[in-house]
């Protein structure tokens, strides 16, 4: 060959390209040693033979075409198949070029060959990889088009991929998501992302059936422009799941409710036996018995207390399982709050022989608005713990000023105490219901587990938190914080003076029809004795079933209605009294409920019930008066002057308490706490009526005692009350 053939003979060898030249027919000419290398073969084997001795037979026809094109068009390639001299297979790249004389005739080939096995080897795996791959991947041009599909995309959707190949991927969805598809897809095409992933989507099957899948993108920038690498992962499986899982946490739930249902009507059913299992238990200790009978029935009676204790904490966990459990937002004095804890407590320090001592920091902010009688269940539990688990020594109440994380003002309580502490490793459970620090069947300290687990509640609803603090030396320090609006001493005396403004009553005719619902004759007289000089035209009714039935008969302008009445409640009486109007078709009355709960949901539920308004007894006078000049068709007309008869009627209402103060010490020894609970809620919504503010009060305390079942604590509130009604009849 001529000299100037040498450079490019040279760098085809040292790039290891087999270069060879055929004449026209096809045959080998001339090969370089790289070619002859590549195919393990000599001069000889090839030499005056036709190019097909090196090709597979299976990629002849392919070959064929890329040498014709060679000699058409002048270039042509192909990826082939090489049969080598030592019967082994390779794969080869061949670059064709068709050579011609000065005349343009046509007159023979040069062929280079890479070795591409390596890369094909590479090629075989991640088709087998995409192949294999568990989910589908489609790739798609900018267009949306469909370019491939793996295996897993023809198993998913029914279709094989000849028949996806050139639709647009919208094609396997449901016709009712196809455009919506096609805007989302071009605005992603629109942005600079390279992925897009977790999309769920319905998919259609060939078959028609609908699919959950869930879907990913990719961007990927090639030579020829841009692909989309589209991800399917079939959802059927996760739906499955999950649709299992909302339905047993639905039934879970259901179940949950359903058993603090039970629970709370089950305690409610079981208490009445008990106090009276409890009460015979206390006269046969009253009664002569010799020592062996009266150590039976004082561990029976003993064991009673246990059992009435553990019910009265199920109630209190069912009402937080159920939801029932809510706030109430009043304004309150911590000074006051804490100091009535103390004062609680005291009797059982005394008896124990324990130091306490009680702080609030200087900094700290009297006033709040929230719910104080739940602030001081979860302190006094804390304190009862303390009493319960320390022998000697001291118990220590803090309050401090705490930040919440958002900058909101709350308290920060600290009980510290001498006992016998809790161990590292139960401070975790001990929040939990039914956990102690000492759960094993012979742990020294009697307990339902109940206290805390409830105490733990009541504090995530104020907004904090109850732990566990570490404490260097013996015993123990819990600490939590709650957070309330702050309050003021005008919203708290307000409050308590019920300073409702009667400015708005204007002069009318006489002769407003009110309704009054009320089963407690003492109530009733207080109540007449408020409106007796305004020219109202009352009706009475003493329980509400009698109201549905003057309803039903008589026309009225305002309905005043109790809630806790025997035959008919106030509620069921209102919704009666709601049924009967729309089945009738006339016009609805305004009802305003009476009622000595105050809990924050007791409003709610007469709202519910199709209560217009809500009084809370107390009832005070102006309170009353403004609530008929609202809801009452009729304006009123009052003067400001107190109402004389109810100075006069006094005597009767300390007469009267007289007979209570007998019926609750009776109802006490007969441990018939549900008795002295009636007497201590009538004496709450009347007393602060006829004057004696505190009778409301310790009615209060006492009906709060005979709802915890506390003989010791309903003892003193009684002779509180006696000493009450005594001063009140001297003044």
């Amino acid at each position: 060959m001529p000299e100037s053939n040498e450079t490019p003979r040279r760098t085809l060898a040292l790039a290891q390209i087999g270069s060879a030249e055929l004449d026209a027919q096809g045959n080998f000419v001339a090969v370089n040693p790289e070619f002859l290398s590549m195919l393990v073969a000599r001069d000889t084997d090839l030499i005056g033979r036709h190019w097909r001795v090196t090709v597979h037979p299976d990629d002849h026809r392919r070959a064929q075409k890329a040498y014709r094109l060679a000699e058409t068009s002048g270039r042509g390639y192909v990826e082939v198949r090489a049969l080598c001299g030592d019967s082994t297979i390779i794969y080869q790249a061949l670059t064709i070029t068709g050579v011609r004389d000065d005349h343009g005739t046509f007159t023979g080939y040069r062929c280079q060959r890479h070795d591409i096995s390596g890369f094909k080897r590479d090629q075989e795996l991640l088709i087998l990889a995409v192949e294999s791959a568990p989910n589908g991947l489609l790739m798609l041009n900018a267009e949306g088009q469909i370019r491939s599909a793996n295996r897993a995309v023809e198993d998913l959707f029914g279709y094989a991929r000849e028949e996806l190949a050139g639709r647009t991927v919208e094609f396997l969805l449901p016709e009712r998501f196809r455009r919506g598809h096609v805007a989302q897809r071009e605005t992603y095409g629109a942005t600079h992302a390279v992925r897009v992933g977790g999309r769920d989507l319905l998919g259609l099957r060939k078959d028609g059936v609908e699919i959950p899948v869930q879907v990913y993108l990719n961007r990927i920038e090639t030579d020829t422009g841009e692909l989309i690498l589209c991800t399917v992962v079939d959802n059927a499986e996760r739906v499955r799941y999950e649709q299992q899982l909302h339905l047993a946490r639905h039934a879970a739930e259901s179940a949950n409710r359903a058993k603090s249902d039970f629970l709370a009507r089950m305690s409610h059913e079981i208490r009445t036996p008990m106090n009276l299992i409890s009460g015979m238990n206390a006269l046969l200790l009253e009664s002569p018995l010799n020592e062996k009978q009266r150590q039976h029935v004082e561990i029976s009676y003993r064991n009673v207390r246990r059992l009435l204790r553990l019910i009265n904490g199920i109630l209190d966990l069912s009402k937080v399982e159920a939801g029932k459990l809510t706030l109430e937002a009043r304004p309150f004095d911590l000074q006051e709050a804490v100091e009535e804890c103390a004062s609680t407590i005291s009797s059982a320090i005394e008896q124990k022989g324990l130091q306490f001592e009680m702080s609030i920091d200087a900094d700290v902010w009297r006033y709040w608005i929230g719910d104080v009688e739940r602030l001081q269940q979860v302190l006094l539990n804390l304190i009862g713990n303390s009493i319960k688990f320390t022998t000697h020594g001291k118990i220590e109440v803090r309050v401090r000023s705490e930040r919440g994380e958002r900058g909101e003002k709350g308290l920060r309580f600290e009980v510290t105490d001498t006992g016998c502490g809790v161990p590292a490793d139960k401070t975790a459970i001990i929040f939990e219901a039914f956990q102690q620090a000492e759960g094993s069947m012979d742990r020294p300290y009697e307990g339902t587990g109940l206290g805390l687990a409830i105490a733990r509640t009541l504090v995530e609803m104020m907004g904090g938190k109850i732990w566990v603090e570490t404490k260097s030396g013996p015993g123990s320090q819990f600490v939590f914080t709650a957070f309330f609006p702050p309050g003021t001493e005008d919203t708290l005396r307000d409050r308590r003076l019920g300073t409702a403004s009667c400015e708005v009553v204007r002069s009318v005719e006489a002769g407003t029809r009110v309704l009054l619902v009320e089963d407690n004759a003492e109530n009733m007289i207080l109540l007449r004795a408020y409106l007796e000089n305004i020219s109202l035209a009352l009706d009475f009714a003493s329980n509400g079933l009698e109201a549905l039935e003057k309803r039903q008969h008589g026309s009225y302008d305002l309905v005043l209605m109790d809630i806790q009445m025997p035959v008919m409640d106030g509620y069921t009486a209102t919704r009666e009294i709601r049924a009967w109007e729309r089945d009738r078709g006339v016009p609805r009355v305004p009802i305003v409920a009476l009622t000595a709960h105050a809990l924050s949901g007791a409003s709610a539920e007469s709202m519910e019930a199709g209560c217009d308004g809500h009084i809370t007894k107390p009832v005070e006078r102006n309170d009353l008066i403004a609530a008929i000049a609202k809801f009452a068709k009729r304006p009123i007309r009052q003067s400001a002057a107190v109402p004389e008869p109810i100075a006069a009627r006094r005597p009767a209402f300390l007469a009267n308490r007289w007979l209570d103060l007998a019926k609750m010490r009776d109802a006490l020894a007969a441990r018939d706490f549900a008795a002295i609970q009636t007497i201590g809620h009538n004496c709450k919504g009347i007393g602060t009526g006829y004057g004696f503010p505190d009778i409301s009060q310790l009615g209060a305390a006492i009906e709060k005692g005979a709802k915890a079942l506390d003989a010791d604590e309903l003892k003193e509130s009684i002779r509180e009350f006696e000493c009450h009604i005594q001063a009140a009849g001297k003044s």
